[in-house]
């Protein structure tokens, strides 16, 4: 999982929600986003961790060339594509976004050689 910047969109979702939410990102949204210029990969992650609420926490973790390519999408038109897409679930998604630069990296080769 090796990318000079990543994007990442840590999000909840209510129970009765979450087969169609992720049917929705493995149908197709997933593969989506890896399609558009300058995205590595898409990694999907169940968090352990619950919200206080009982809803089921993800992480997606995409894998991005460069912050231009970002920028590229963000100012593109997927978003609000993807926003639209999204409208069905908004009383039960909840998003929050990060994105930047590998600031160090270790690997485990690294350490035990």
């Amino acid at each position: 999982m090796d990318a000079p910047y990543f994007y990442l969109v840590k999000f909840w979702v209510h129970p009765e929600s979450r087969n169609a939410v992720l049917d929705w990102l493995d149908s197709g949204h997933m593969a989506d986003m890896v399609a558009l210029p300058g995205f590595l990969f898409v990694r999907r992650v169940k968090l352990e961790q619950q919200s206080e609420d009982g809803w089921t926490g993800f992480m997606m973790i995409y894998g991005v060339e460069s912050k231009a390519a970002l920028q590229r999408y963000f100012d593109g038109p997927a978003p609000a594509r993807f926003a639209q897409q999204r409208k069905q679930f908004e009383h039960h998604l909840r998003m929050e976004r990060v994105f930047g630069a590998v600031d160090a990296s270790v690997t485990a080769a690294a350490v035990s050689g």
